[in-house]
């Protein structure tokens, strides 16, 4: 009988061993798991890669034409001056554009084109609103003031920004 219990010990005895060695296996695997988490952070750092700048150069691009509309826009709109200008001509198609003559109130001609009109005949007159600081900028008066494409523009060039940073970071992620 004295025989079983000694087997009996040594069972337990190995249990025992085989749960600490188990125990050890595991925290080295937590080490290890820890250590390639550690190196693949560090890996993930920002880099600079050819497609992340050209995205983040369209996005410069669309922020700065979406402000750039959207300054005129609004300047026109809060102090621009309406006086009549001749058509001159009227191109159609696919970038339309209307040519005209005006007289400024302080007494300046300026002959310019615009493609915000709506549709008038050469020869005829129409009403523009032009900017007294610089009498170059204008717009047929009949067109109104939106900031819908400026606001696009921005969205688009936010949303590229976006992309240009993931594409930085992610690149960092995925060399050695």
């Amino acid at each position: 009988m004295s025989h079983k219990s000694k087997s009996t010990r040594r069972s337990s005895r190995t249990r025992q061993a085989e749960v600490r060695r188990r125990a050890k296996a595991a925290r080295r695997a937590r080490r290890v798991a820890a250590r390639r988490h550690r190196t693949e952070r560090s890996r993930r750092r920002w880099r600079w890669d050819v497609n992340g700048l050209l995205t983040l150069a369209g996005a410069v691009f669309l922020l700065a034409l979406g402000f750039w509309m959207a300054r005129d826009a609004y300047l026109l709109q809060h102090r621009g001056e309406v006086v009549e200008a001749t058509v001159l001509d009227v191109s159609s198609g696919r970038n339309a554009r209307l040519d005209v003559r005006y007289t400024t109130k302080a007494g300046q001609t300026i002959e310019d084109s615009t493609s915000n009109f709506d549709e008038d005949a050469v020869g005829g007159t129409v009403d523009v609103v032009y900017d007294p600081a610089e009498p170059t900028r204008m717009q047929a008066a009949d067109w109104g003031f939106d900031y819908v494409l400026p606001g696009l523009l921005g969205v688009a060039g936010v949303t590229a920004l976006a992309a240009a940073g993931n594409q930085f970071y992610r690149r960092g992620r995925h060399l050695a």
